[in-house]
């Protein structure tokens, strides 16, 4: 009987090396196979967020446009944008706009205008964002002296030399442009409170909007009016709700309070032609925010854009409670004016 021969040792090497080449060529190829399938993952995800970001970028102008065309075609009232319970309230409520998009427009006669507000309503601004007495005669020079036409030196302001010192840029001897401007002032860019949740940003303005809107003002700024503490601020933002005031004698029948305001600082109850727009949309880690002036005269557009800037859309975020779906249009009839001949 014969019998096979044992496999050579030779044999059992190549047999054992092909096994282990193979597991390697086994290994690599899951590798590799896991490598692509996470790759083409990744480029599935990335291909979606696109396509929801360019879902919500189109939102975004759809909503604009909607906007921008009812402030050309629909007449100011002390109600806002229209009137009565189709009216578009222009205190910066938040409205529904296209797809996941909120909007919120605000009266720039209803805020604090850095350019224009008397010393003493100023003080008492930043004293109710927490600035020390101490402190607010500093911040009230220091704006005045950036903002004048000339390099003469305030009590307590500062002019070229003080920048200069502290390596910031020179004072612009101008009205400001932007809120976000009187960061660059010395005093204001110190103050972390007026910065935390851009507060100062969305309480003030710097357009040229004279008087003061109670129907659009927010209670911080009513409470900086004379006699007009935040108990009573609040109280006006609840009549206002009621039905919204006219003229300033009401304010004072309501609160037994005597305003006495500045000539051209008055209660003027009819929105400004300068309007705040912020926009926010699901799927955006920012929101736009742009300032609006209605141009009536302007032979090619009738607005212009003052500023535009992108912010932190967490700061304009709103409860789905709170949202408001836009009212249906109420165009003007031809023989009305428009709303941007309305403004002042």
């Amino acid at each position: 009987m014969m019998t096979q021969a044992a496999p050579s040792r030779h044999a059992t090497q190549q047999r054992g090396f092909v096994l282990v080449l193979t597991l390697w060529v086994l290994v690599i190829v899951a590798i590799a196979a896991g490598y692509f399938a996470e790759r083409v993952a990744r480029s599935v995800e990335l291909a979606q967020q696109s396509r929801q970001n360019t879902r919500a970028l189109i939102d975004m102008a759809s909503t604009q446009a909607e906007i921008l065309y009812r402030l050309a075609s629909t007449s100011m009232t002390e109600y806002g944008l229209g009137r009565g319970n189709i009216a578009i309230y222009l205190d910066n409520r938040p409205y529904q706009g296209e797809g996941n998009t909120l909007v919120q427009i605000q009266d720039t006669r209803g805020l604090l205008n850095l350019n224009l507000t008397d010393d003493g309503r100023l003080n008492r601004f930043l004293g109710l964002m927490g600035i020390e007495a101490d402190q607010r005669s500093h911040m009230i020079d220091t704006l005045r002296d950036y903002t004048d036409a000339d390099s003469l030196h305030r009590l307590n302001g500062a002019e070229e030399d003080e920048y200069r010192a502290q390596n910031l840029p020179q004072p612009a001897n101008r009205a400001l442009l932007t809120p976000w401007e009187a960061k660059r002032i010395i005093g204001w860019r110190a103050a972390p409170q007026l910065w935390q949740n851009d507060r100062l940003v969305n309480l003030t303005t710097t357009s040229q909007s004279m008087g003061i809107n109670p129907n659009t003002a927010p209670a911080e700024v009513l409470a900086t009016l004379p006699g007009v503490s935040e108990d009573i601020a609040q109280f006006i933002l609840t009549q206002r709700k009621l039905l919204p005031f006219t003229y300033e004698g009401q304010i004072t029948q309501i609160t037994s309070v005597p305003l006495n305001l500045p000539m051209g600082m008055g209660i003027i109850a009819i929105p400004s032609d300068t309007l705040r727009i912020t926009q926010s949309t699901q799927g955006l880690p920012w929101a736009i925010q742009y300032n609006i002036k209605l141009t009536p005269t302007n032979p090619t557009a009738p607005w212009r854009t003052d500023y535009y800037s992108r912010v932190p859309t967490t700061r304009h975020t709103a409860a789905p409670a709170d949202v408001s779906a836009l009212p249906a249009r109420s165009i003007a009839p031809p023989d009305k004016l428009p709303a941007f001949l309305l403004g002042g």
